[in-house]
């Protein structure tokens, strides 16, 4: 080509476009530096992974180490999500309650998408507001907690008849796991139970139901480890997902959601034949309706924001509450077992108390529990050192947070472990001490940013009541009925309290040893 024949260039046209540009690159810069002034601070990070290399294998620890250097409000990035991190009271008040209509999004895993079978716009949806409120009044409310404290009764009466003929039988050896009592396995079992009956209706365990209630139980437990344990990488790198099914995760999450929303299909097919059967029974006992049937009287009479629930959306609410409930439900008394026989000194105090109450009574009724003020000292302690270990969030708009600004359309998580063992609010804030819980008004209910292990604001978790219920009555029988020991050889120092997932699951199963009391 003939370089001659180019067009000459217009030296004023060329002076304009670079000051244009320069003038450009200059307001660019200067917004930018403007909005990354406005941010929290955040950690040096690496191309495509961003901070995840910095996790290690307990996120909250690590977070908190985190928090330390950068302050209690600082920006992340886990791959190309970006991500806030929360780790004071004060702070997680105002994203949880104070400003929580700009943070009133939650984040949906690839694993959740599958689990619930499309019915995940049950979460995103503004009728699940409403649904949840219908959930607090139907089976969450303290009448509704009331009124199933049957199975409660039933199947903690199996379960302690069950150790007692271990016990008495000699089958008990505190020099094997084989014949010890696995209390993680066992409050897995009975949380299962418990839920499975009040949500479902299933049989009792005595009534031949052990075996439908021991595939639901199962079934959850893989879809808690697919939750929160196994690391997928497209919910943090979407264009790696690809990956998730080289590794199985995406085959193993679609076996598993198949496998619980075909066993809900037969338990919610149960009711309605039961619900027909009874339509002309003016006699039926109103208190005896599970859940299932008030979401299936729900979907006829078209309550929820005139929107008629479908089975996928029943399918999805009682796998969330199951899931949700089920979870808290054993790892709360799981713990509690692992402080107590880990503090002899409290073990004693505590069961002092409940067999005060029980007296020469054969069982344990609900109206002895109101009198059993140590023991809902000894639970609240038990959630502050081992609720659900982060809270999730995400933004719906930018929002001014402690002096930073939070981008909309970004996670959230509040760091519940860290604020729970701030040494600036709690004495002694490592050590198992439920003496701090007496008269010290503290409360299940998110009242306050010092202690909310259920979470704050209109986020709560709404089966609080249900889960109280179930763990006085359960911990208060184990510890009035048997004296429990560590196994032979075990010491208090070597027991193993570690826990690495959000969820606060024990890294090793406690295996302890049922004694009958002396007396």
């Amino acid at each position: 080509m003939d370089m001659m024949n180019l067009p000459s260039a217009n030296p004023v046209i060329l002076v304009c476009t670079t000051l244009l540009c320069a003038l450009a690159f200059l307001y660019i810069r200067s917004r930018s530096s403007r909005l990354s002034s406005s941010l929290p601070p955040s950690p040096r990070r690496l191309p495509i992974i961003g901070n995840l290399h910095q996790l290690g294998a307990s996120a909250h620890e690590a977070l908190h180490t985190l928090s330390l250097k950068h302050g209690p409000l600082m920006l992340l990035h886990f791959g190309s999500v970006p991500t806030y991190i929360v780790s004071s009271g004060d702070l997680a008040m105002q994203v949880m309650k104070t400003r929580e209509a700009g943070f009133s999004g939650k984040p949906v895993t690839k694993a959740s998408l599958i689990l619930l079978q499309g019915g995940a716009d049950v979460l995103l949806h503004p009728r699940w507001t409403q649904t949840k409120k219908v959930s607090v009044t139907g089976l969450l409310s303290l009448k509704k907690v009331q009124s199933l404290q049957f199975i409660r009764e039933e199947e903690v009466a199996s379960l302690v008849s069950n150790i007692r003929s271990l016990v008495s039988d000699g089958t008990i050896d505190k020099r094997s796991h084989q014949r010890q009592v696995n209390v993680s396995n066992m409050s897995l079992k009975l949380a299962s139970t418990i839920l499975s009956r009040a949500l479902l209706g299933l049989k009792s365990t005595a009534d031949g139901g052990r075996e439908s209630n021991k595939i639901i139980g199962d079934l959850s437990k893989q879809a808690i480890t697919l939750l929160h344990e196994k690391f997928a990488v497209g919910n943090f790198i979407p264009a790696l997902s690809w990956l998730d099914h080289l590794r199985g995760l995406t085959g193993e999450a679609e076996k598993v959601s198949q496998a619980i929303h075909e066993f809900l299909d037969r338990a919610i097919d149960e009711r309605e034949t039961h619900q027909q059967s009874d339509a002309g029974d003016e006699k039926r006992n109103d208190d005896r309706k599970y859940f299932v049937d008030i979401l299936l009287e729900l979907q006829k009479k078209d309550m929820v924001i005139g929107h008629r629930l479908t089975r996928k959306d029943i399918r999805a609410i009682l796998l969330i509450l199951f899931l949700g409930g089920f979870d808290s439900s054993a790892t709360n008394l799981e713990w509690a077992m692992a402080e107590l026989v880990k503090n002899p000194r409290v073990m004693k105090k505590l069961q002092d108390e409940i067999r005060g109450v029980v007296g020469k009574k054969s069982e344990i009724f609900q109206t002895d529990l109101d009198q059993m003020e140590y023991l809902k000292c000894v639970i609240k302690e038990t959630l502050r050192l081992h609720a659900t270990t982060l809270a999730v969030r995400r933004s719906t708009e930018d929002v001014n947070v402690g002096g930073y600004k939070i981008l909309a359309n970004a996670n959230v998580l509040i760091n519940i472990w860290a604020i729970h063992r701030d040494p600036a609010v709690w004495e002694r804030p490592l050590e198992f001490v439920p003496e701090r819980f007496l008269d010290a008004g503290y409360t299940y209910l998110g009242q306050d940013q010092k202690y909310f292990p259920f979470g704050l604001g209109r986020g709560i978790c709404p089966g609080i009541q249900f889960a109280m219920f179930g763990s006085e009555y359960s911990l208060a029988n184990f510890l009035c009925w048997f004296n429990w020991e560590l196994p032979e050889g075990m010491s208090v120092s070597n027991l193993d309290m570690s826990s690495n997932d959000i969820a606060a699951h024990r890294n090793v199963p406690l295996y302890l040893v049922p004694v009958h009391p002396a007396n």
